[in-house]
């Protein structure tokens, strides 16, 4: 078996947060290539916390209005 187990945890962890992270910076007004930043020795997880922790914009911003639903 190998590293396939390791491999498919990887792939089936990894690959969302990413997604959810890309989600949070464009929340926050930010481009999605800010993700890159976590590989940053360094930066990434003290960097990824502060970044997590900015409050969203307010209204639309360019990468769309704010969903139904969501109170700011």
């Amino acid at each position: 078996m190998g590293y396939a187990p390791a491999f498919v945890f990887l792939l089936l962890t990894v690959l969302p947060w990413f997604a959810l992270m890309v989600r949070r910076l464009h929340d926050i007004g930010l481009s999605g290539w800010f993700v890159l930043l976590y590989f940053v020795p360094g930066f990434n997880t003290l960097g990824v916390l502060a970044l997590g922790l900015i409050p969203s914009k307010v209204g639309e911003n360019p990468w769309g209005p704010v969903p139904a639903g969501v109170r700011i």
